[in-house]
């Protein structure tokens, strides 16, 4: 959207500058501009884009902030399943191998030894 406006105000200004019409054709785009930015349908308007902007603004931070602390408890979190609490697994977790598997493909070997 501001990519929109910017262009426009690009496009507006260029054709200002770059009117062969003179000084008349340039106060009645100044005047025009003028009645458009003081007329109050289009303050409310741009009053009621600018609130509704606002407020989802405040939405996609509080949801961001929320999937922010969910990963910081997440990697918080990791290493911790049957920790108690020395650095040790608990007695009744088995020990985690990758024997017998291909750490490129992910599959068992075929090979018998």
């Amino acid at each position: 959207m501001r990519f929109k406006a910017g262009f426009t105000a690009g496009f507006a200004a260029g054709y200002v500058l770059g009117a062969k019409a003179g000084q008349e054709r340039y106060q009645k785009i100044v005047e025009t501009a003028k009645s458009l930015r003081d007329n109050p349908g289009v303050q409310r308007l741009t009053g009621e884009v600018n609130k509704t902007v606002s407020i989802g603004k405040d939405r996609v931070t509080e949801a961001a902030a929320a999937q922010a602390s969910k990963a910081k408890e997440a990697v918080a979190n990791v290493g911790k399943k049957g920790d108690g609490g020395d650095g040790k697994p608990d007695a009744g977790t088995p020990p985690t191998t990758m024997s017998g598997t291909s750490a490129s493909s992910g599959t068992r070997s075929t090979s018998k030894p």
